[in-house]
């Protein structure tokens, strides 16, 4: 049964099983579910040093569109039927400038480095929506990147926002801070149905 939820994958580790096992029991409750897959499970619990147990869920890029629209439901009951906290990122490609098979070809600009790790970030912090980013430069020379969060996403977030600082360490070794504050403009939150205009 877990089987069935992953992406040209056969042999899964006993993490992955769980995982799998708890995402189809799911399916129940969340109907879109049944269209979602998953790519691979990492636990990055000893790498970061966290007290509580720390998954990285990596769902194939396709499959990317159907997570946005149920993030909301599906990641507070995979949380509580894991009993770990999870985070969930689209498998991406980074390519190489200077690998071409032909003199004329271009790298699409989704396969940079920099824009394979904003999108990562996008990824890790959903349902939510970033604000605005900042680039700053501490006295030392080190860089740090300040993200800036929706006040109302707060209560959701602040108990992830380490592990997510974290992870992203490990993975981009980029530094992050966070900061909450309110917006006034209008947007609409990832996978919130569009209200149709009267």
């Amino acid at each position: 049964m877990a089987a069935n939820k992953f992406w040209n994958k056969k042999e899964l580790s006993s993490l992955e099983q769980q995982v799998g096992l708890a995402l189809t029991q799911i399916e129940g409750t969340i109907a879109e579910a049944k269209n979602l897959r998953l790519s691979s499970v990492v636990d990055f619990t000893a790498k970061i040093n966290a007290k509580k147990q720390v998954y990285l869920v990596f769902i194939p890029y396709p499959c990317l569109s159907i997570y946005n629209k149920i993030s909301q439901k599906l990641l507070p009951e995979l949380e509580k039927r894991v009993k770990a906290t999870i985070l969930v990122a689209a498998k991406r490609t980074i390519e190489s400038k200077w690998v071409k098979k032909h003199r004329s070809q271009t790298r699409p600009n989704s396969r940079t480095l920099t824009t394979v790790y904003d999108a990562l970030l996008e990824d890790l912090i959903s349902p939510s929506v970033i604000l605005g980013r900042r680039t700053r430069v501490r006295v030392d020379g080190t860089k740090f990147y300040r993200i800036f969060l929706d006040e109302s996403d707060q209560k959701e977030l602040e108990a992830r926002l380490e592990s997510i600082k974290d992870v992203y360490k490990v993975l981009t070794t980029r530094d992050l801070e966070f900061e909450f504050r309110r917006d006034d403009t209008f947007y609409q939150k990832k996978g919130a149905k569009k209200v149709a205009k009267k």
